[in-house]
């Protein structure tokens, strides 16, 4: 008996097995000597792939496909939105607060960049800087945003800290040692204030209780009502943020 493994990747250049590689109903099949049994399908970079033992009927793989073809659709649009918003400046928009900015660019001899209505206005007078320019102006306003909303909300839910760095993480929002200095993603300034909110919220509770354990999420709820909806939200979407580049 075949078990079936169903997975959603969404990062770049994962070594695959490369026993025999086909194509059915234009889906790559990975066929494998191995001993497993199981079954796999995965949603990378927007399009399915199939894992499977060697000799995997062809018939067996296309009544699969038939059977999960709900699944595989709503996984496969779900994947490449998020390659779309990791890629977002490629894209022509920015996610700044968790509201999308159209990108319009204007060649000028002094470079700056400003927000007005819905569009990010980019000031460039090297278009090779663009890019450039205005992840320095994300981080530029995450430092400056972060920094004032954790002392706000340090003063709100009355939990002080020593200190605090904005960083650049690929896996994780923040982080909170023993001694209270509390180290943040710059990418959450792309996300809604109140999962902003939520992970600052997150790490200053770790200062009073240092782990996960029961009494850490009973003081979460306490200072975040909203944490499980906030939570859920950074779960389902957080990973295209954070991969962003």
């Amino acid at each position: 008996m075949f078990s079936l493994n169903f997975t959603n990747i969404f990062s770049h250049g994962l070594k695959v097995d490369k026993k025999k590689v086909q194509k059915i109903k234009d889906i790559k099949i990975i066929r494998t000597s191995r001993r497993s049994k199981s079954i796999s399908l995965k949603i990378r970079n927007g399009e399915l792939e199939i894992s499977c033992p060697y000799n995997t009927s062809e018939t067996f793989l296309k009544n699969l496909i038939e059977r999960k073809k709900v699944w595989i659709k709503n996984n496969i649009e779900r994947s490449r939105e998020n390659h779309l918003k990791i890629d977002q400046i490629s894209n022509g928009f920015i996610t700044y607060k968790g509201l999308e900015l159209k990108l319009v660019y204007k060649k000028s001899n002094i470079e700056r960049i400003f927000v007005e209505d819905d569009k990010l206005k980019i000031f460039y007078a090297d278009e090779s800087r663009s890019k450039k320019l205005i992840i320095e102006w994300l981080k530029l306003q995450a430092n400056n945003f972060l920094r004032a909303r954790l002392l706000f909300l340090s003063k709100r839910i009355s939990i002080q800290f020593n200190s605090v760095t904005i960083k650049s993480y690929t896996a994780r929002w923040g982080s909170c040692n023993i001694r209270g200095d509390i180290f943040l993603n710059w990418k959450l300034i792309m996300l809604p204030q109140s999962i902003i909110d939520y992970v600052l919220i997150h790490e200053l509770a770790h200062i009073n209780v240092p782990n996960h354990s029961k009494k850490f999420w009973q003081l979460v709820k306490k200072k975040d009502p909203d944490y499980c909806k906030n939570q859920k939200w950074l779960k389902d979407n957080g990973s295209s943020f954070i991969l962003f580049r």
